[in-house]
């Protein structure tokens, strides 16, 4: 298990804290020092984001330490972290990790846990595989999470929500095949009452690219979303190159267990309506 630990703390005139990366798994180390530099791309709650920081290898200048480094305005792994994670940046005092380079070769950090200054306890900070997914047999937990708290806090919006989606997937169980994804916009009310926001829908490349996730206690998330009557629909050629970016399906069913890889979740609306009246 590797990890990052915060260094010269209180010495602004030696740089500030310096973010070491310590107990890197061989390959990992062996391709950050061919590499010598790579962008970071960090695990949310919610999924991944592009930091904006840079993993740079102990053979980059000298420091004689892997590191990760941040520009003049982009925050530290520390202030980012403590952001999405509701944390407070300035006790933390190293960050237990998986670390692994990516099918694009970025260095991905997944944050496991953090010990805060003067505290032996950790908290765990392990996000979920596929946190924003609802299909048959996978629930990601943060959507779990939250939609049990929006049945204890929004007495009136959540039975509303869970009567528009259940509406609209009754009108349509017996006739996918024939379903429009227009027609999955029909929805766009009630999950925005859920957290999930679609934006304005596009008819070319990503239909959603402005849509945005607000869950439980953490900031907003801004990630695309692809409508498709079914999930079969998201493999078609000309989203070859959306299957290797973040993205989250919307769709009516899920029948492509293929389309949920890398870093796409998938919504099955009919299944959200399931779960939705099982949190009711």
């Amino acid at each position: 298990m590797a990890w990052i630990e915060q260094t010269k703390k209180a010495s602004i005139k030696s740089g500030g804290p310096q973010y070491y990366l310590q107990g890197l798994s061989d390959h990992v180390q062996q391709s950050l020092a061919h590499f010598l530099r790579r962008p970071v791309r960090l695990w949310t709650p919610y999924g991944i984001v592009e930091s904006g920081l840079t993993a740079v290898s102990s053979e980059v200048g000298s420091v004689e330490h892997d590191r990760v480094q941040s520009g003049r305005k982009v925050p530290s792994i520390a202030n980012q972290l403590a952001n999405w994670y509701s944390l407070n940046w300035n006790d933390i005092e190293t960050i237990t990790f998986d670390d692994s380079f990516d099918s694009d070769s970025h260095f991905v950090i997944k944050p496991r846990d953090v010990k805060f200054r003067g505290k032996a306890r950790r908290k765990p900070v392990f996000p979920d595989e596929n946190p924003l997914t609802v299909i048959r047999g996978r629930h990601g937990s943060l959507l779990v999470e939250h939609l049990h708290r929006m049945k204890e806090n929004h007495k009136w919006c959540f039975p509303w929500a869970t009567d528009q989606i259940e509406s609209i997937v009754a009108e349509h169980k017996t006739e996918t095949k024939n379903v429009h994804e227009f027609d999955l916009l029909r929805a766009s009310g009630a999950l925005d009452k859920l957290g999930i926001h679609l934006g304005m829908y596009h008819g070319k490349d990503i239909d959603c690219p402005f849509a945005a996730f607000k869950l439980c206690e953490y900031p907003q998330y801004k990630c695309p979303i692809e409508v498709e009557s079914a999930s079969s629909g998201f493999l078609a050629s000309h989203h070859a190159k959306h299957r290797k970016q973040r993205v989250v399906v919307l769709c009516m069913a899920h029948n492509a267990p293929q389309s949920l890889v890398g870093y796409v979740d998938i919504i099955e609306l009919q299944e959200l309506a399931k779960l939705l009246r099982g949190v009711a």
